[in-house]
């Protein structure tokens, strides 16, 4: 029989999970016994190359890194034959006023089969009732994120957050890499998340795969599937709710108003 409880890492493979592992594996944080990657099959190329680097690091360290997915949510999103999960898209109704949809995307995608492994890991079939504390998830939730700490959906699972408990903010988290001989993570989001801020649209843009897959997301929003199933309002990735290849998504450098400072939000995203 399994020793319970066991602790799962929420590897994201973002700025703060990715510090999280990291901490554990030099040994600033207690050990885990798994870690768990939700792919999206949406993520930027610089995120799925730093995933490989992470694999190598848990092989390295004997931890099982487990990647699952609930199918390509880009895919799915444009798929007719697909049940559609509500993103939060930007939405121009036909009297002008905008509002936005729901977001139905990071359960489906994210926390779904993030669960279901859980589910395996702890021996409980799909819908299987538990009281006993079987499961850990260490969350990389960072001190200046606090208002995102949810409770577990279930009594057989706790929710740990040792970047809240040591009030380790995301800069922190960066600082920790560079300090250690790392490059700083990748943000870790799908390429075409409406959350994204401009400072994180540009990092798109200056991706051009990334980029023109974004721009070809965006248009496809108000054509076929989710045309249809938006009108007679019309969709977009961009809060200014206009067309990406429209949105001035500059710098202000870019823009000709120079200034020593960038207070940009970062955004927050996922788990």
């Amino acid at each position: 029989m399994a020793d319970y409880p066991i602790r799962v890492l929420s590897l994201g493979a973002g700025v703060q999970s990715t510090t999280l592992l990291r901490m554990i594996i030099h040994g600033e944080l207690p050990p885990v016994d798994h870690a768990i990657f939700s792919d999206t099959g949406w993520e930027p190329q610089p995120v799925y190359q730093h995933l490989q680097l992470l694999q190598q690091e848990c092989a390295d360290a004997g931890i099982p890194l487990h990647i699952v997915s609930n199918g390509n949510i880009r895919e799915d999103a444009l798929n007719p034959d697909k049940r559609f999960a509500s993103m939060p898209l930007f939405i121009r109704k036909p009297d002008g006023t905008k509002a936005i949809g729901r977001r139905q995307c990071t359960s489906e995608y994210k926390i779904k089969p993030l669960m279901a492994k859980q589910r395996e890991i702890a021996g409980l079939n799909p819908g299987q009732r538990c009281k006993e504390h079987r499961i850990t998830t260490i969350i990389g939730i960072s001190w200046d994120e606090t208002q995102r700490i949810k409770d577990p959906a279930f009594s057989w699972i706790r929710h740990d957050y040792p970047l809240v408990d040591n009030r380790i903010r995301r800069e922190d988290c960066i600082k920790w890499n560079t300090d250690h001989g790392y490059p700083p993570p990748p943000r870790s989001s799908c390429i075409g998340c409406p959350f994204h801020s401009n400072a994180e649209w540009r990092a798109i843009r200056d991706q051009p795969e990334a980029w023109a897959d974004a721009v070809d997301f965006d248009n496809q929003i108000r054509t076929g599937r989710l045309g249809k199933l938006l009108a007679p309002s019309t969709g977009y990735l961009h809060k200014d709710a206009l067309p990406l290849t429209e949105v001035d998504i500059r710098s202000q450098e870019e823009a000709g108003q120079g200034t020593l400072f960038d207070m940009e939000c970062e955004g927050m995203c996922g788990l």
